[in-house]
């Protein structure tokens, strides 16, 4: 993953966003054939996917990077700058405990030219506020003597596409998108109470000198209909 200091991405999100890191990646299908003693004989390569991920630390007003996305059509399933849709979006709230903003991690690939099935949360994802630096649980939590540490939400779709004669991306759509909430306290909080999420990781890791305990909640999510 390359430091990105002072770029603006491939995606164009915008000058509040600020550029962290950016880890560009082309795959390719490699197709071979073999003789009749098992050696490969012919070989060539197909669908090649450009894609990646960009991480921002959004630069605007404390409250605003949730409606930023909204602003910038950056949700699962948008395509930006006619390029790269959006497959995954995730947000680390770790660095607020140290009076930083959360960085939010946006995944692409290429193929569509225009928006595919959009996937949003409905999910109030709190934004960094400068005079409380702490980690925000995203959930509801009765805490007793437990403190988060750390905190993450994502929002991410599959995609399926097609291929043409020639190997070659033809068409593709989003499917499948999932919410997911992981919490890691140290100690054991007194609940964690979710809505309609399914709880799949969920106890205590004893360390040597103390208890630290990680929860992890999921939801699937319909894709948006305007």
């Amino acid at each position: 993953m390359a430091l990105a200091f002072g770029a603006t991405g491939v995606l164009g999100l915008g000058e509040d966003w600020e550029l962290q890191s950016t880890s560009p990646t082309v795959n390719r299908t490699r197709a071979e054939a073999t003789g009749d003693e098992g050696d490969v004989i012919a070989a060539t390569e197909h669908n090649a996917i450009t894609g990646g991920s960009e991480t921002y630390v959004y630069i605007g007003a404390e409250t605003a990077f949730v409606a930023a996305i909204e602003a910038g059509s950056a949700w699962c399933g948008n395509v930006m700058q006619s390029l790269y849709v959006i497959t995954s979006i995730a947000i680390d709230y770790s660095p607020c405990a140290s009076g930083q903003r959360p960085k939010v991690t946006f995944t692409y690939r290429d193929g569509p030219t225009s928006d595919c099935r959009i996937y949003k949360t409905d999910v109030v994802l709190p934004t960094y506020v400068a005079s409380s630096p702490s980690v925000p649980s995203l959930l509801s939590v009765t805490a007793g003597d437990a403190e988060c540490q750390s905190s993450s939400f994502s929002l991410s779709c599959e995609f399926g596409f097609d291929l043409d004669d020639g190997g070659d991306y033809l068409a593709g759509e989003t499917y499948k998108g999932m919410e997911s909430i992981t919490l890691n306290f140290v100690g054991t909080p007194t609940s964690v109470t979710s809505t309609g999420y399914t709880s799949t990781d969920s106890g205590a890791t004893t360390n040597t000198a103390y208890p630290t305990t990680s929860f992890t909640y999921v939801k699937g999510v319909a894709h948006y209909v305007a």
